[in-house]
């Protein structure tokens, strides 16, 4: 009755949407086959999408059952294909930041609060963005363009003006081709695990043939570039204690404690709302003041930059030689960065083959892959910062080029910062008094929020503070100023002693300065955004007083006055996690892309779902991230260490041909030698230990 009923408007309609010969025939085949009760064409209706439960709550989309659909094959006519049908209400033209608890104003003298459409337009202003979403399987002889033109008619027929738009349509693929770039960068993965499956089966060889630790030092160099790619050494290095006297313990607790803080923010932001139910209800969610946590994460980088800074200029303060070596600050920034940094970037290019699902397309292909397709460039040339964050490269990866632009930048505090302290830091003073200015002068010329306020929650709102307000250079250089500070500090005031009564005041005032810049924007995330001059006044100082509270912290604890919160960041087993934080960084958002996008129904966004998902995003996070390490990072490192021990100990050499070494002076000249180049002090230890 139902096929009989419609074939009149079936056939009426497809007349006049110009249907190709094959879509007609396969349409009128599923509507036969359909009236005779054959398997595969209920199969087929029934995994399309239908009206979602919980429409009033926020769940707008139905997925259908996109497995089923593909699965669905009629030998010798058509396969099932897979479409999503984006259903758009007509809306006016959008007002930037107005607040989504706001009602469009075209609206409030039309939206009754006891009727189905007052309720519809009392929470359109969330349609700027999210649409109504289903799903249709149809024979896969028809087009995307056909099923768009189908779409819109029955809405036509039904009554209802809204934008149809069908995104794309997927049928199964029985065989995977792939481009020539890729397969060059699987070839490239190939010899880098081949490269290290041998060293790893030479190095165990060596390891039981010779009863000596040091068998490496044996070994000729051919062999000893070759074990630099051993997973036995490099799990043995990536586990070794910190046993450096000159290293500064505390950073590892404080690395691991601020990814697991970055891991969660960017669980909650790297979400495709389009997978997730009960959206009102999240919005809900981000009311808590809890959720500032999140919400304001912006300023858990600023940990990392801080710490940067204080590596860089307690290493040069320690270093035997007068002078900075330029080429090899330069050298070690981009041989330590780019080799990890662009294998990611080239595993990317293959995740697309590792997946499917009803959003896999926008979620990992064109919201990931296609973006570093098109912007890889500017990753390697470290400008991606520059990029709209909507279309870079894995954006959350801002932070690499704008630490590498103050890496340099700071060479203008670092090079005069032994031989003449003072010029150091009126340098240092004028490099954040710029950065400052520029970013006031910035704020002021966009009009920019104090920060990314929550209430807006349109992703153009939310960008353009990030692009113009947190992903530029000069908007860190206080964190990085401060550092540079903390680290001479740490190497000329070893021994700095604190009164009991300062140093509880001290304690006392870092935490509540942490405390007001990070929860002080409550209000604001509600939608009660201050005036121009105190979010200028905001943005100016708040990186500023979270540094200076990580300053006390780590001043106070280095020299002696930390108590127990020392003793908790110097953990032995925050080491090896806290070398894996980088590794960790790049990789952590790609498993939650994957997992949006794999995903086959809604998710429900409420904060048990997303504690669960923050768990396997910091477990599978660190298990990536240690595969890779031992991959992509640890042999480049090792390579390093390779070529400048080597490069000094044929300098050495020349020197003990001219020079005759036989007083203990004249060896502890030899040792302290080794330093010259050295810019970490992990990295000076170490050279010493190998020496």
């Amino acid at each position: 009755m139902i096929v009989k009923n419609s074939l009149p408007a079936i056939m009426q309609a497809s007349e006049t949407l110009n249907l190709t010969t094959g879509c007609t025939k396969g349409l009128f085949k599923l509507l036969a086959d359909f009236k005779q009760t054959k398997l595969w064409a209920f199969r087929m209706i029934d995994s399309s999408g239908k009206i979602p439960n919980g429409i009033f709550g926020g769940s707008i989309n139905s997925f259908g059952d996109y497995d089923i659909c593909i699965n669905t094959d009629v030998p010798g006519h058509f396969r099932g294909q897979y479409c999503l049908v984006e259903v758009d209400p007509p809306l006016p033209p959008r007002v930037p930041f107005v607040s989504y608890d706001e009602e469009i104003p075209q609206f409030i003298n039309i939206s009754r609060p006891d009727v189905i459409l007052g309720e519809f337009l009392r929470t359109a202003m969330y349609s700027y963005h999210l649409n109504f979403r289903s799903s249709i399987c149809v024979p896969s002889t028809c087009s995307r363009e056909e099923v768009q033109r189908i779409a819109s008619k029955v809405f036509e027929m039904i009554g209802i003006d809204f934008k149809v738009l069908v995104p794309h349509c997927e049928t199964k693929v029985d065989k995977i081709t792939f481009s020539s770039s890729e397969i060059v960068i699987m070839t490239v993965l190939a010899c880098l695990l081949t490269l290290a499956a041998s060293a790893t089966v030479a190095d165990v060889i060596f390891k039981l043939k010779s009863k000596e630790e040091s068998y490496h030092n044996t070994l000729g160099m051919p062999i000893r570039y070759l074990l630099c790619f051993s997973f036995y050494t490099n799990i043995c290095r990536l586990l070794k204690k910190d046993t450096s006297p000159d290293s500064i313990k505390i950073f590892h607790g404080m690395k691991v404690i601020t990814i697991l803080w970055v891991i969660l923010n960017h669980t909650y932001y790297y979400v495709n709302f389009q997978a997730l139910s009960s959206l009102l209800e999240a919005r809900e969610l981000s009311r808590e003041i809890g959720m500032q946590l999140v919400v304001n994460g912006f300023l858990n980088v600023e940990t990392f930059f801080f710490i940067s800074a204080v590596l860089l200029s307690y290493g040069v303060m320690k270093m035997k030689a007068q002078k900075l070596n330029i080429f090899l600050y330069i050298f070690r920034r981009f041989w330590r960065l780019l080799p990890p940094f662009m294998l990611v970037i080239s595993c990317v290019y293959l995740i697309p083959h590792l997946g499917s699902g009803p959003i896999w397309k926008e979620t990992v292909v064109d919201g990931l892959t296609e973006k570093c397709k098109k912007y890889w460039w500017t990753n390697l040339l470290f400008i991606n910062n520059f990029i709209p964050s909507s279309e870079m490269c894995m954006n959350w990866t801002w932070y690499i080029p704008v630490d590498t632009h103050l890496y340099f930048l700071s060479l203008i505090v670092l090079i005069p910062l032994k031989s003449n302290p003072r010029l150091a830091f009126m340098l240092n003073g004028a490099l954040f008094a710029v950065g400052t200015a520029v970013t006031a002068t910035s704020h002021v010329y966009y009009g920019l929020h104090p920060t990314a306020i929550s209430a807006f929650l349109h992703p153009d709102d939310i960008n353009y503070f990030i692009d113009r307000g947190y992903f530029r250079t000069y908007v860190h250089c206080a964190s990085y100023c401060v550092g540079l500070i903390v680290g001479y500090i740490l190497a000329t005031k070893q021994n700095l002693h604190i009164p009991l009564r300062v140093n509880i005041v001290g304690w006392i005032s870092a935490f509540v300065a942490a405390l007001t810049v990070l929860y002080g924007v409550y209000d604001w995330n509600q939608g009660n955004v201050p005036g121009i001059i105190v979010s200028t006044l905001y943005t100016c100082t708040n990186k500023l007083i979270w540094s200076l509270a990580l300053a006390w912290v780590t001043i106070t604890c280095m020299t002696g006055n930390g108590g127990i919160v020392r003793t908790i960041l110097s953990w032995e087993a925050f080491v090896p996690l806290g070398r894996l934080t980088y590794m960790t960084y790049l990789v952590h958002p790609i498993i939650q892309f994957m997992y949006f996008g794999s995903t086959r129904n809604l998710i429900r966004s409420d904060h048990r779902t997303m504690v669960f998902m923050y768990l396997s995003n910091v477990v599978l996070g660190f298990m990536l991230a240690f595969g890779l390490s031992l991959l992509f990072e640890s042999p480049f490192m090792a390579m390093e260490k390779l070529i400048f021990s080597s490069r000094r100990s044929r300098r050495d050499a020349v020197k003990d041909s001219s020079k005759n070494f036989k007083t203990a002076d004249s060896d502890m000249g030899t040792s302290s030698t080794l330093k010259d180049n050295g810019i970490c002090a992990v990295d000076i230890k170490q050279t010493v230990c190998n020496y």
